[in-house]
């Protein structure tokens, strides 16, 4: 398992969420920015490098598509793996996004910031430094 600093995007306009994500990250000893838009979020991902992206499917000024098609298109991260999570369950078609976006994975909201951590760990082959 590689340990060297991991750099996590979380792109989520409920600000609680996004610090719960956050700090749930970074105690497994991942490096974390938090945006809350997604065109913050897209700005982000034509500046730095990432590892991960995770991104809320609902938020203002770009949707988590939107900010999936932006990534994919016009970053340096269009290779990176990205999670989409949304609230809305029934009504997103997570296998058009999956297949047009190549996602890592969605998760459906509520979900336990644990498993997201579990995720990120395991895709990124990663040992975290708190269980």
């Amino acid at each position: 398992m590689d340990n060297m600093s991991k750099h996590i995007l979380v792109a989520e306009d409920n600000r609680v969420m996004a610090q719960l994500l956050a700090f749930s990250l970074e105690r497994a000893g991942f490096v974390v920015t938090c945006t809350y838009d997604g065109a913050t979020a897209a700005e982000a991902a034509r500046q730095e490098l990432f590892d991960l992206v995770i991104t809320d499917y609902q938020m203002p000024h770009m949707s988590g598509e939107e900010l999936c098609e932006a990534i994919r298109t016009d970053s340096m991260n269009c290779e990176v793996p990205i999670v989409l999570c949304s609230a809305k369950g029934l009504e997103i078609d997570s296998t058009r996004m999956n297949e047009v976006h190549r996602l890592a994975k969605v998760f459906h909201k509520p979900f336990s910031p644990g498993e997201v951590v579990a995720f990120a760990c395991s895709l990124l082959e990663f040992t975290p430094v708190h269980g």
